[in-house]
């Protein structure tokens, strides 16, 4: 932040004299007036500039950045693929407008993929988390950024919803609750989003952290 303290025999002197220096228009700066120059003494003032509030970027720019940090992040991993950016919009919670970004990784051999992705996609969570993290200090802001390698997050969004209607059909015919493996939050979501306006069933989460599991049950009969 720009800021002078001048002094000049009146307060507008002081002021004209400051904006020369600073080379900027009275619309641009604060004034205070330190010392209005009475009984002979010479006026002071303290000039300060402005700074305009940086402006958000764009989704397009903060995708923009979002593939040149993966991608530099996949070159320090020595792992050779490509990255594509796609910007999809939807309504949130609150009923405004939010644009998530996708970054698809591609082209790498498949044991590259494989280390990418990890165990149950748990080094892919990490992955993506380290991104909105550094991709946030740049924008200051949290982004809403995906990451997707060789398409698994797809696939395993189709693996899972196949299991919960599997499940659910096994549910309605034993009369008897069934417990999925234990899932990530966004897996879990996947089940709830997948049964949810299937009223012969309802779906719950039970258990702690890692270990937090989807529980299907039959639906209650008044």
């Amino acid at each position: 932040m720009k800021r002078i303290e001048i002094s000049a025999r009146t307060v507008a002197e002081a002021v004209e004299l400051a904006l020369a220096q600073l080379g900027r228009d009275r619309d641009e700066v604060a004034i205070e007036v330190l010392d209005p120059g009475e009984n002979g003494d010479e006026a002071l003032v303290r000039v300060t500039v402005v700074e305009d509030e940086e402006e958000a970027p764009s989704v397009e720019k903060v995708s923009e950045i979002a593939q040149r940090v993966l991608e530099d992040l996949l070159e320090r991993m020595d792992i050779h693929a490509y990255v594509t950016a796609v910007i999809s919009h939807a309504t949130g919670p609150n009923g405004e407008p939010e644009a998530t970004i996708t970054l698809h990784v591609e082209g790498a051999d498949e044991e590259a993929m494989g280390l990418l992705i990890g165990r149950r996609g748990e080094t892919l969570r990490s992955l993506q988390f380290l991104l909105n993290l550094l991709v946030s200090r740049r924008v200051q802001k949290w982004p809403q950024l995906v990451v997707d390698v060789g398409n698994y997050r797809q696939r395993r969004q189709e693996s899972l919803e196949s299991l919960a209607r599997r499940m659910a059909e096994r549910v309605r015919q034993t009369g008897r609750p069934i417990m999925l493996e234990p899932m990530a939050a966004y897996e879990r979501r996947i089940v709830h989003l997948a049964l949810r306006n299937d009223k012969t069933i309802y779906t719950e989460s039970s258990g702690e952290g890692e270990n937090r599991k989807i529980v299907i049950y039959p639906a209650k009969h008044s």
